[in-house]
């Protein structure tokens, strides 16, 4: 009876990420925006789609995905893959070729590949930015790469440089379409108007819906969509002057809320999110205003409002005893006081400084008294 030798290969999810990355044509993109030597052992179309199948499945550092590569049974083409030619430094230098590469193009003729290929549908377009922190001394940057620099840091680490990683995904799927990188002290209003003709000139038109975060609603931003026949959704800021107004409004006015739709909770199973939408019209720059009602977030904002208020009013107890003592002997001192204890609640608690004065039996004597001298009471 012959011997039968086998040897056992994992499969995992990494043939469904091939067949992905075999729609997009991503072997043969590499290939052309990425050219090897003809002296090259392997071509860093390979080692970039390796990379890329790796933060797709494990997500190792350089140094582990050759260990991570022998475990599967053929690489990323049509053909074995040897391995052992895929070391760090192999790998180090195909990134480095995709740096100096024409990425803007590599990643439109990606994006239209996708569109084309998964038919997808670029009516709804969103756009949202988030940061990159970076820890550590980087010398000698290289000019032409973006600047890692100190700004409003989302992972609260203020003391880090960053930049700052833009993205543009359609409602279909949650597809990734695009993105740009910017600066670290780039502020996320200043990266609609380019990004939004980014978008135009990819897809060939403007009539799709631009949904982003309250950073785009600002003149500038909302008037040039509007001029170029576009259209947008986003957020208007708290400190924007029609909040304001509507909240004044539905104090001594009875709002007629819509029930527009209801989902289930993302966390919590027995909850359910309830909907309701309010049309206010048009605003002065005739953009139409439509305010939304969550239930769960009433929910949570009361629970977090009467938190602040049980807060403050303990920080107002804890205050009086401390009255016309250390620092709080006068008026002025004790109203700055009083006013940062209640900032977050101000519209919830009523709060009065009375000043009185206390009499004191001692007195000048009058025949030592002129008129005019003051009496301590």
């Amino acid at each position: 009876m012959d011997q039968i030798e086998a040897r056992f290969k994992q499969v995992d999810v990494l043939p469904m990420v091939k067949h992905y990355m075999s729609s997009l044509d991503l072997f043969n993109l590499m290939k052309k925006y990425v050219p090897s030597s003809k002296d090259s052992l392997a071509e860093h179309a390979e080692s970039l789609c390796i990379i890329t199948a790796n933060i797709i499945c494990d997500n190792k550092p350089l140094y582990k995905i050759q260990e991570w590569l022998a475990r599967y049974s053929d690489g990323l083409t049509d053909n074995p893959v040897n391995t052992g030619l895929f070391n760090d430094d192999r790998l180090g230098r195909s990134l480095s070729a995709l740096f100096t590469a024409d990425r803007h193009s590599l990643l439109t003729e990606l994006s239209c590949n996708a569109i084309k290929s998964h038919q997808l549908i670029t009516d709804e377009i969103h756009n949202d930015s988030t940061t990159v922190t970076f820890k550590g001394e980087y010398k000698n940057q290289d000019p032409n790469a973006v600047k890692l620099k100190h700004g409003h840091n989302k992972d609260f680490r203020p003391d880090c440089k960053q930049i700052v990683f833009g993205l543009n995904i359609v409602a279909d799927g949650h597809v990734p379409l695009s993105y740009e990188l910017y600066n670290g002290n780039q502020s996320d209003d200043r990266t609609h108007i380019p990004n939004w003709n980014g978008l135009r000139s990819l897809i060939k038109k403007e009539d799709f819906i631009y949904i982003a975060d309250c950073k785009l609603c600002s003149s500038e931003n909302l008037d040039h969509i509007d001029k170029n026949h576009g259209y947008f959704i986003t957020i208007i800021p708290k400190s924007h002057k029609d909040v304001k107004e509507f909240k004044d409004y539905i104090q001594t006015h009875e709002v007629n809320w819509d029930t527009a739709f209801s989902t289930p909770h993302s966390r919590k199973k027995d909850e359910t999110n309830k909907y309701r939408t309010y049309e206010a019209g048009k605003n002065k720059k005739g953009y139409r205003v439509l305010w939304v009602h969550s239930s769960l977030k009433a929910e949570d904002d009361g629970k977090k409002r009467l938190i602040k208020i049980e807060s403050a009013q303990k920080a107002l107890e804890e205050l009086g005893p401390k009255l016309n003592a250390y620092h709080f002997k006068t008026q002025k001192q004790i109203k700055t006081a009083v006013n940062i204890i209640c900032k977050d609640v101000s519209d919830y608690l009523d709060v009065k400084i009375t000043m009185g004065r206390k009499r004191i039996d001692q007195r000048i004597p009058s025949t030592k008294r002129k008129p005019g001298d003051p009496v301590c009471l």
